[in-house]
């Protein structure tokens, strides 16, 4: 489709894989799951290791570290990814900040054998509609085709979180003011920290003071709105310098560093190495 929808897909089979065991997937500005038909592959997510089979799903969201470490031979799967800017009032709609911390902690989870062929289903019936090719249909259906692929999108990402709720023993739905303080904080911080990595701005846009913002985000994550800030501009530049042919000065610049030695004294910080040293470690860690 020529007009621009937000999901794309992988078929992932032993003739298609194109990442390499110990490669990283990136996952800037976009949230993701695995769906597995056959075969196994073993991945890292945020320094966990997990096995996913058949019967098994994998959700990723933006700020993961999300690495393969072993695909079998007989490999069957989807990769369906979604925009970020897409996704995320349909999962505001209806997980408080508690269960996405729960699903953010537990991305992988098993399914039934119906669940199995139902989430199959749906996701090959809006394969077959991101298949269409804009040249085969008039140019006034285009538009229609392209919110028919966007509502059928919609409707899979609210089965799948039906499917994991069903799942998994997650609270009740129940939201009050710090709830949405800090799940406004996730969104504010999903689309500014390229820009922004001072506290007080992210305060400022919910006109709270630093101190307050900082005690609920503290109270509701378990981790400061600093460390939040900090784990998604390194988690950026970790798959910014393994998945990219920028210099590390492009890299500087992307994440609104005013020098590249600035940029190389904050990564070591929270790294422990510069981005030079981790960008040459990780190629040689890559099998040949």
């Amino acid at each position: 489709m020529e007009q621009r929808i937000p999901f794309s897909y992988v078929i992932i089979s032993p003739e298609n894989v194109t990442k390499k065991e110990g490669c990283m997937i990136s996952t800037i500005d976009k949230c993701g799951f695995f769906f597995c038909q056959k075969g196994e592959v073993e991945v890292a997510l945020s320094d966990k290791s997990y096995l996913i089979s058949k019967g098994s799903v994998c959700i990723y969201m933006t700020g993961s570290l999300l690495r393969i470490q072993r695909i079998s031979k007989d490999i069957k799967g989807i990769m369906l990814e979604v925009d970020l800017n897409y996704i995320i009032p349909i999962v505001n709609k209806i997980v408080n900040s508690e269960n996405l911390l729960y699903l953010r902690e537990n991305p992988c989870f098993s399914i039934t054998e119906y669940q199995y062929s139902y989430l199959e289903q749906l996701i090959k019936a809006l394969q077959q509609r991101m298949d269409i090719k804009a040249h085969d249909i008039p140019l006034q259906r285009q538009h229609l085709i392209s919110e028919l692929i966007k509502s059928w999108g919609q409707t899979l990402c609210y089965e799948l979180l039906n499917v994991y709720f069903t799942n998994q023993p997650l609270k009740p739905l129940s939201q009050d003011k710090k709830d949405k303080i800090f799940q406004n904080f996730v969104i504010t911080l999903f689309r500014y920290y390229q820009k922004e990595r001072d506290v007080t701005f992210y305060a400022g846009k919910q006109y709270l003071s630093s101190r307050y913002f900082s005690a609920v985000i503290k109270e509701k994550s378990g981790s400061t709105a600093l460390q939040w800030i900090v784990q998604m501009v390194i988690t950026e530049a970790k798959q910014l310098l393994e998945n990219s042919d920028l210099t590390i000065k492009e890299i500087a610049t992307k994440l609104n560093f005013p020098t590249q030695s600035f940029f190389g004294k904050y990564f070591k910080q929270y790294v422990g190495v510069s981005p030079k040293e981790y960008r040459n470690k990780q190629i040689r860690q890559l099998p040949s």
